[in-house]
């Protein structure tokens, strides 16, 4: 039997990861990047000291900042017949992050247990047990849903993984899965029941905005990003995050993918099959236009461009009846920022890795992100410095800042060619005045700011988010538009706006959940 074509649109972690499944299973891929790198959102800009042109650039990850799960790129990597510690090696960071509060206060998250016991102690004695607690909490929700839910298309684990037909008792568990992982509790009352220290309450709630939500209305089950990063650890893959990036593709041009940069699919092709019966016509999706004419025939396409993108506009409109352009627009895009890289001559050795200014009022930057929708008057601000761990990220003597603060999605009430520039200056001047990062605007030398326009155009992002589909609700944490379109036969879809979610490990999984969704369907046929 000839291999079957599978065309992937979209060459971020999700689309690379399914390529790679894909192909290492014998099937002819082809993936298709609009950009001329590869990566999507985990992306590298670089640039030259103006006045020191022959050192070693300022290299900025552009994108995602900390490597949690490491397992999952281990097991995407052994799927290909490797070993992921040939190919990226990583370090694990300590702290995980640093906390500042504009009354001095610090809190160091620490990667040991041991260590971040004495922190806790340390920092509210207190709170200690509650902690405790928490963090108990957030892994009895991983060992009950993390197979459920992060490793698998719902539907596979009804029908069973080793393709029984659907048993009752497997669907009584999933069904009652989501009050054990506290699916209809408030994770902010959940912290704040536990954690009477307002600032370590703060520490916890920003873990909500890791999935684009407000820690006011996310489900208690976000409980678990928190776990999953203290238990696993905090890494940095050694020479920058975007080595990920280039990692895979490396990997996929070894197992025979073709991958086509500066490439940009104008429509999925879909057609109506031939009815048999009295069966309904089943529509099937048969390849890809690109926008300069050329067709691309194939017997699958995987979408890793965004959900509510491809739906609206790869698609045509009498073929998705499922997703109509009202039903697209009541998808809630999670939260976006603002993103300002910068070279600055000398240092900052007071940064850790990952440090996190927190605003006085952090109520207030929830606030304006995800119900005022503006941009917030003292916003959380974090600042990645890679040269902590990797100085050769900048030339020597300088640092490569990363720096993001929160920004809510486009709806069109936020003009950001003016609001871009303000927002910076407000930023630049925080981080001066409150930070302790003194004369940064007079050291910058380096300098690019992206804005959720940027977002939206570089990566087709929905209202420019950077977490694709928002979990403000229990049906947007768990009901995410599916892996595999219901509707349209041989469609299929990877990424942070489809299921299992946004986030490093989370896009990786939407590929190998493709792929197996994809065995089983050739398979039947």
């Amino acid at each position: 039997m000839s291999a079957k074509r599978i065309v992937v649109i979209g060459a971020g972690v999700g689309g690379l990861a399914a390529a790679i499944r894909l192909a290492a299973r014998g099937s002819a891929v082809q993936l298709l990047e609009k950009n001329e790198r590869v990566g999507g959102k985990l992306n590298l800009w670089q640039a030259p000291h103006p006045n020191r042109p022959d050192d070693r650039p300022f290299t900025f990850d552009t994108g995602p900042s900390l490597l949690t799960l490491p397992f999952v790129f281990a097991d995407l990597f052994a799927a290909a017949g490797e070993d992921v510690r040939n190919w990226l090696p990583i370090i694990k960071l300590d702290p995980i992050a640093s906390f500042r509060w504009p009354d001095g206060t610090r809190f160091d998250l620490r990667s040991t247990q041991d260590a971040l016991d004495k922190e806790l102690t340390r920092f509210s004695p207190t709170d200690a047990a509650g902690w405790k607690r928490l963090a108990e909490r957030g892994k009895k929700i991983w060992d009950l849903s993390a197979e459920l839910f992060l490793f698998h298309a719902p539907e596979q684990v009804l029908r069973g993984l080793d393709g029984e037909r659907f048993n009752p008792l497997r669907g009584l568990s999933m069904l009652t899965t989501p009050f054990r992982i506290g699916m209809f509790s408030n994770f902010a009352k959940i912290i704040d029941k536990h954690l009477k220290n307002q600032q370590l309450r703060e520490v916890m709630y920003q873990y909500a905005t890791y999935s684009g939500a407000s820690p006011f209305k996310a489900p208690a089950t976000l409980a678990v990003i928190p776990h999953a990063e203290t238990y696993f650890g905090g890494w940095y893959p050694k020479g920058g995050m975007y080595r990920i990036a280039e990692s895979l593709r490396q990997l996929a041009t070894n197992l025979g993918v073709t991958i086509r940069t500066g490439c940009t699919v104008e429509k999925i092709l879909t057609e109506r099959a031939p009815s048999r019966g009295l069966q309904p016509r089943i529509v099937r999706a048969r390849g890809v236009r690109l926008t300069n004419g050329t067709t691309i025939e194939a017997d699958a396409v995987v979408a890793n461009s965004d959900v509510v993108y491809t739906y609206r506009t790869l698609i045509a409109a009498e073929h998705r009846p499922h997703y109509t352009d009202r039903k697209l627009n009541r998808l809630e895009p999670g939260g976006s920022g603002m993103v300002l890289l910068l070279g600055v001559d000398g240092t900052y050795p007071q940064l850790a890795h990952h440090t996190k200014f927190m605003p006085a009022d952090y109520r207030s930057d929830l606030r304006a992100m995800f119900e005022t929708r503006t941009v917030p008057d003292d916003p959380c601000i974090y600042v990645c410095a890679s040269t902590r761990t990797d100085p050769t990220q900048a030339p020597d003597g300088c640092e490569n800042l990363f720096v993001l603060c929160s920004a809510p999605p486009i709806d069109g009430t936020l003009n950001w060619q003016i609001e871009g520039e303000r927002y910076e200056q407000q930023v630049l001047r925080t981080l001066e005045e409150k930070c302790g990062l003194s004369n940064l605007r007079q050291r910058i030398v380096v300098k690019r700011r992206m804005t959720p326009l940027d977002l939206q155009s570089l990566y087709n992002a929905n209202a420019g988010s950077i977490y694709g589909i928002g979990s403000n609700s229990r049906k947007a944490a768990f009901l995410r538009p599916p892996n595999r379109d219901k509707k349209i036969k041989g469609l299929y879809f990877a990424g942070g706006a489809t299921h299992p979610g946004g986030g490093l490990p989370l896009v990786a999984l939407s590929g190998k959940i493709v792929a197996e969704l994809i065995a089983e369907d050739f398979e039947a046929t």
